[in-house]
């Protein structure tokens, strides 16, 4: 008997599988090289997968992966913008790999074809436009866990239908973040303080400072502050793994 062939996620890939729910059918939007999604199918998270992107040159990647890991029967790839592709109920549905912009938008233009699916979610850049978006489309967001890979920070969002209040602070540094048990916790906090510390500093050097401004980057970095303290003071076990739910 032939082995099957495996599949290797780095660490923010690996923490959107843990955060994955076992389900008969997702989706996996922009899936790309289809990595995710081969790994939820080849250890049963998941028993059958939709697989869309809005690039056939991204799915014929994708159906190479899936034939390399004779999944084919389990795995069907459909070519389309956002949520467009899908037609059937999900359970769990990943929009991973773009930027916060376009997951925003696929999250707005197709909030009809979520059908009450929870969601995987992580971006490279503007994080808040997706906590705003999950308020806007009736969900809310139960974990932000934050990771590194290729030497870049990222955070991994999981959202459930159920509306719930977000203040205009947590939009724009996160909610359930800071119950992280996440290692990754403290040096992501860290780096997301210096980046607020250098805007503080550009700003106050700008010919015309904004006062208005000025005071909420600064009110930002002393919660950072304070969220970094407490999390110092959080233990981990020795595995590194994410306290369970």
């Amino acid at each position: 008997m032939m082995n099957t062939p495996s599949v290797n996620l780095d660490s923010r890939l690996s923490l959107a599988f843990d955060m994955y729910d076992p389900c008969e059918l997702a989706a996996d939007i922009g899936t790309d090289h289809a990595h995710l999604p081969a790994a939820l199918l080849q250890r049963g998270r998941c028993q059958r997968m939709i697989l869309t992107d809005i690039s056939e040159g991204a799915l014929k990647n994708a159906r190479a992966e899936i034939l390399r890991c004779r999944l084919s029967d389990r795995a069907e790839l459909r070519l389309g913008d956002g949520l467009s592709p899908l037609r059937e109920e999900c359970g769990m549905i990943s929009v991973m790999g773009m930027g916060g912009r376009t997951i925003r938008d696929i999250l707005l233009s197709g909030r009809d074809r979520l059908r009450g699916a929870s969601l995987i979610l992580s971006a490279h850049t503007d994080w808040h436009l997706i906590r705003a978006a999950v308020r806007d489309i009736g969900y809310h967001l139960d974990r932000e866990e934050p990771c590194q890979a290729a030497g870049r920070y990222y955070l991994v969002l999981r959202a459930r239908p159920g509306e719930a209040p977000l203040t205009e602070r947590e939009i724009r540094l996160g909610g359930p973040l800071f119950r992280s048990r996440s290692p990754m916790l403290l040096p992501f906090l860290r780096r997301r303080r210096d980046v607020l510390c250098a805007q503080l500093k550009g700003l106050k050097s700008a010919q015309t400072p904004d006062t208005g401004l000025i005071r909420r980057v600064e009110g930002d970095i002393r919660f950072y502050e304070e969220q970094i303290n407490t999390a110092g003071g959080i233990s981990h076990d020795s595995t590194g793994h994410l306290s369970p739910d």
